[in-house]
């Protein structure tokens, strides 16, 4: 148990996509190890959608930081800015963690009101501002090399300092309606298919990025292995759209185009589905987060320490002597991209459904 008197908890982890769905865990910790506290969260107003209706969370509290900042001369902006701050006042939280570790995200935990801050220590942190905004400074251990661990260091601090990242739960609440529609939309894209592997190869930065013929090889090679396969491509910009319809060329019949989905309507899509395909990019870890078995391909980021965690996901690093380079422009890019091939991550997607169909 934690300190005594804690019955209010406030997370503080404003984005990104992905870093918020590996952020998940957490609530369950606390679930565990504060079954009596009302936890809140407050995130970028963007995310939020992964957080809302959350079984153990009180209030999601969401912010319009980017909107802010660029219409601050705006009365309208300022305004709601400052009810923002008094919502997270009213909280009256008696500790905060910041598992951000930026300056806006300490700004926004000192904020709070909280008298107990957490958060981490100056080898921990993102920017050496957010030091300024913590009282309690968390150091990382040499084991806690995945992020989801780094999170949970921080949260489990003040509750003894242990715990399991395997015996932790997550999900993403969906409603009816919007597990209806996943189930009605992958029937006719799929009528009859299995299994149903979901391809998602949009990603914000281009080194992290696979050519649409890397795509559309790993799924024939699948579909050489599974005669009844169903394959659906998703996106989530008139970019990603295009490259979607360019693996569909590539990879023949049996590929769909899905519709353009909110994220509550993704996550029960590849709840439905079961697998996924991707790079390093959030819908993989909404996958995971709503139970999908998936397997991605990491080139300049680190697969160990940004993959979905557990054995229901598997990942292919790039082995090249650079890769993880956290690189968003390389003159080798080229020469990073071939070093995988679409064997590789069908291979590791047959295994796993083998899992699956097993289990």
């Amino acid at each position: 148990m934690g300190p005594p008197g804690i019955r209010r908890i406030l997370v503080v982890k404003l984005s990104a996509l992905g870093d918020v769905a590996h952020a998940l865990p957490v609530v369950d910790y606390l679930r565990k190890e504060a079954p009596g506290a009302q936890v809140d969260w407050v995130v970028e107003r963007r995310f939020a959608p992964l957080l809302e209706r959350n079984p153990g969370l009180r209030r999601v509290i969401p912010l319009d930081l980017k909107a802010w900042k660029r219409q601050w001369t705006a009365r309208d902006a300022r305004r709601e800015a400052g009810e923002a701050v008094r919502n997270l006042r009213d909280g009256k939280y008696d500790l905060a963690f910041d598992i951000q570790g930026n300056a806006k995200s300490g700004v926004v935990t000192r904020l709070s009101g909280a008298p107990l801050r957490y958060g981490f220590d100056r080898q921990g942190v993102r920017e050496v501002p957010n030091l300024l905004f913590t009282n309690r400074k968390i150091a990382l251990q040499p084991e806690d090399r995945h992020v989801s661990q780094k999170y949970l260091r921080v949260v489990a601090a003040p509750f003894g300092g242990r715990f399991d990242l395997g015996a932790l739960t997550m999900d993403i609440a969906t409603s009816p309606g919007e597990e209806e529609l996943a189930g009605r939309t992958v029937r006719e894209l799929a009528p009859g298919a299995s299994p149903v592997v979901v391809v998602h190869p949009g990603t914000t930065w281009g080194t992290k990025r696979m050519a649409p013929e890397f795509w559309a090889g790993a799924v024939r090679v699948l579909q050489a292995r599974y005669s009844r396969l169903g394959v659906l491509l998703s996106w989530g910009s008139a970019e990603e759209r295009d490259e979607a319809v360019r693996i569909r060329v590539r990879a023949g019949t049996g590929v769909e185009l899905l519709p353009r989905l909110s994220l509550k309507e993704l996550a029960a899509v590849f709840r439905r589905c079961g697998y996924l395909l991707a790079p390093d990019t959030g819908p993989l870890h909404i996958a995971a987060a709503v139970g999908a078995r998936t397997v991605s391909v990491f080139r300049v980021t680190d697969g160990n320490r940004n993959a979905p965690y557990g054995p229901n996901h598997r990942f292919v690093q790039a082995p090249m002597p650079c890769t993880a380079c956290l690189r968003k422009r390389c003159d080798r890019d080229a020469e990073c991209r071939e070093s995988i091939s679409p064997e590789d991550v069908a291979k590791e997607m047959v295994s796993l459904i083998g899992e699956g169909q097993s289990a």
